[in-house]
């Protein structure tokens, strides 16, 4: 089995070495340029942006071919959205002739720090219910069941992704501030090498995923955005290493 999968705090990382099998970082098959996928089960897991998947990975969805028996995706989301996500995915992949097998979701903490408090995201979001959901995933793979996840959608607005994403890019922005210890951290875990330091700061070029990786990995809070929910809180899956999910995203 192989699984695809796209992390900035570790959340998908986990959820990807939770169900097992050979676990490939999509930023590292983008940059070496690996487009030809194929084994008897693939699955993809992936994080929902705005309502879908990120960018780099719908880019990635255009190019790969997937030969695979058993085809998966499995979202991560926080408090919305999973359903609509999925369901463009699969829309993308099948309309490709790569057929989904399955679709499922994990309820994780909402990292996305323009709306939401992390402090209280950790608070409200069980580790217990995230091991749980992800074995029975685990176990329906194992089986090679047959389902797709339904749920009300949360909006009947055409086309809310694109409306999510647009809106949401322009209203919210990485601010850079002072005391970078240079550490390089945020220039390691940025899947898109869009983070340079120069002169002994971070410095953002136009190319950004806006996964927030940068802001939540920044040990002296010099990266931070100009509106949050709690500027005091980031967040880091606790069963994750930094180093792990440089491994993930570091393409220099």
């Amino acid at each position: 089995m192989k699984i695809l999968y796209f992390t900035s705090t570790g959340n998908n990382l986990y959820i990807a070495q939770n169900l097992g099998g050979e676990l490939l970082s999509i930023p590292q098959l983008v940059n070496d340029n690996i487009f030809d996928i194929e084994d008897d089960v693939v699955g993809i897991v992936f994080p929902v942006y705005y309502a879908t998947s990120p960018k780099m990975l719908r880019e990635y969805l255009k190019k790969v071919n997937i030969a695979a028996d058993y085809l998966f995706l499995i979202a991560s989301y926080g408090s919305d959205g999973d359903q609509n996500a999925l369901r463009i995915m699969t829309k993308t992949l099948e309309k490709r002739g790569m057929a989904v097998n399955y679709t499922n979701s994990v309820l994780m903490v909402d990292n996305y720090l323009p709306m939401f408090d992390m402090a209280k995201e950790k608070e409200i979001k069980d580790e217990n219910d995230i091991l749980n959901a992800i074995s029975i995933i685990k176990d329906d793979i194992l089986m090679k069941k047959e389902f797709k996840l339904s749920k009300k959608m949360f909006t009947a607005v055409p086309f809310i992704e694109k409306v999510l994403e647009s809106t949401m890019s322009k209203k919210f922005k990485i601010v850079v501030g002072k005391d970078c210890s240079n550490c390089q951290i945020c220039t390691k875990v940025c899947p898109r090498g869009n983070i340079e330091l120069t002169e002994g700061k971070p410095v953002l070029g136009d190319n950004c995923e806006f996964c927030l990786g940068c802001v939540h990995h920044c040990k002296n809070n010099v990266l931070n955005l100009n509106q949050e929910a709690n500027p005091n809180e980031r967040y880091l899956n606790p069963n994750i290493k930094v180093s792990e999910i440089i491994k993930s995203n570091n393409i220099k």
